[in-house]
């Protein structure tokens, strides 16, 4: 859908809307991320469930006559734009109702943020009553809205709307922006969270009283004397990599040091981490490539203390492997790359491409590592993934799987209840793979008897009803037959 047609659909939810005055606290809507993206993880656990920890705790603080309900995107499918519901109506007593609907979200598709947005007020604009909508969402509208267009057209519709965003560990500067002008144009606030506690403040903060415009700082303390710092890092970091700080301050609960563009305020960092994570704090790199500034943030102030230029520099990886291999086998892989246990290499089908991993191992100890092969022959390729926010295919490597020559011997008759010998030649003997008997031209999973090939010769009794037989010698990775021959059962 072009812009044009994206506006049109815009005004045409919101011209048949007139304003209204609110006697009432206003119904409020959260409007909660359930997109792919939610699987990230922060210090190892998955952005999906910090946020479901973050809205019971915000639950907790509300009264239970508030009129709230519930919006989520992403949850259902994957790849599909209108994949928005409301699982909870705007209504006083709904608390309950939607913390065990928040639990139960599993997340799977794209960010269509803004026609969650829309989705919600229009519900909540039926009511004739003021309406505020919060949004939690860790990424990139996806969809064909424009965040901005949206709330310049909920703010010209003259609605008692207003909207707060809360960006979730979000580090992209343009990402922010859309959650932020959809934010002010509505004349609500945004707020960054990046780990649980900040989550779970910043929904409290807007949901039990949202200021039209973020609170000021308290003034300073006449007798407050000025704070320095001072900070030492390298001049170079790789993208993703902890970078030790050494800082030097005031020490205060809640400062921390964080990357910024050259320039930028405290509340445009790529990353930051709190002091009372050590000296030196290890704080991650931006996962950007490009020019940065470590700075050091007094909390109590929101002053910026001392900054220090860094280079961030693109991830790097390499892959070595051979050109062919026979299906369902494994080959060797030496790999170079930054050995985090959230990257991995894995193998795909080349004609679907990343993320259609079928195989793959972590990049943690040795540098060459065994990779499982597919069943099925084809073009593929080996690829390394850094798992960073989005993930990223760092080398790719193109390999051929052919089908080995596999023979069956075996007697072409059998008397009935007797014994089977099958000898088999073609690579290694695989526990996983096995011999079956089938009736002829039956369908999987059809099998009359199945002995495991842990060795080359394999013995499986024959079937009770005389008739005509199949030998199969399954992969059992893929459940699929690699060779057989008929076989007589009198």
């Amino acid at each position: 859908m072009n812009a044009v047609a994206s506006l049109s659909r815009v005004a045409a939810l919101l011209l048949s809307l007139a304003p209204c005055a609110a006697a009432e606290p206003a119904r409020t809507t959260l409007v909660l991320d359930a997109s792919g993206s939610m699987w990230g993880q922060i210090d190892g656990v998955a952005k999906i469930t910090i946020a479901q920890g973050a809205v019971k705790t915000l639950l907790g603080a509300l009264p239970e006559d508030l009129a709230l309900g519930l919006t989520v995107y992403g949850h259902r499918r994957k790849g599909d734009c209108g994949d928005i519901e409301e699982l909870i109506a705007p209504a006083p007593g709904s608390l309950a109702a939607i913390a065990e609907a928040v639990d139960g979200l599993s997340p799977k598709g794209k960010t269509p943020l803004s026609a969650a947005v829309l989705q919600a007020a229009d519900g909540l604009r039926h009511t004739e009553e003021a309406a505020t909508v919060i949004l939690v969402s860790d990424g990139t509208e996806t969809c064909d809205l424009d965040p901005c267009a949206v709330g310049q057209a909920l703010e010209e519709s003259g609605v008692d709307f207003t909207l707060h965003a809360i960006g979730f560990a979000i580090a992209d500067r343009e990402t922010r922006a859309q959650l932020q002008c959809l934010a002010r144009l509505t004349g609500g606030s945004y707020r960054a969270a990046e780990d649980a506690e900040s989550l779970a403040a910043a929904l409290t903060e807007v949901a039990v009283a949202p200021p039209a415009e973020p609170e000021p700082q308290p003034a300073p303390e006449p007798a407050r004397e000025p704070a320095s710092a001072a900070l030492s890092l390298p001049a170079t970091a790789r993208a993703g990599d902890p970078l030790p700080v050494q800082w030097e301050g005031p020490a205060e609960e809640g400062d921390w040091v964080g990357a910024v563009v050259p320039g930028d305020g405290p509340g445009e960092f790529a990353s930051r981490i709190g002091i009372e994570h050590g000296n030196p704090a290890p704080l991650p790199a931006p996962i950007t490539a490009g020019r940065y500034e470590v700075i050091y943030t007094r909390a109590l102030t929101g002053e910026v203390l001392a900054r220090e230029p860094l280079e961030v520099t693109p991830v790097g990886a390499t892959l070595s492997a051979p050109d062919a291999a026979r299906t369902g086998g494994t080959v060797p892989v030496q790999w170079t790359g930054r050995g985090s246990e959230s990257d991995f290499i894995g193998i795909a089908p080349l004609a679907e491409g990343f993320p259609a991993t079928s195989f793959y191992f972590e990049t943690v100890g040795e540098t060459v590592q065994p990779l499982q092969m597919p069943s099925m022959p084809g073009a593929y390729e080996i690829v390394y993934i850094a798992t960073t926010d989005p993930w990223e295919v760092l080398a790719r490597r193109p390999i051929t799987l052919r089908d080995p020559e596999l023979t069956l011997s075996a007697p072409d008759t059998v008397p009935a209840g007797g014994e089977i010998a099958v000898l088999w030649t073609g690579f290694p003997p695989n526990p996983a793979d096995y011999i079956a008997v089938a009736k002829a031209g039956d369908a999987l999973p059809h099998l009359v008897h199945y002995a495991h090939t842990e060795s080359q010769m394999v013995r499986l009794p024959a079937p009770e009803a005389p008739g005509r037989y199949e030998l199969r010698f399954f992969y059992a990775n893929g459940d699929r037959i690699v060779a057989q021959r008929d076989l007589t059962v009198e």
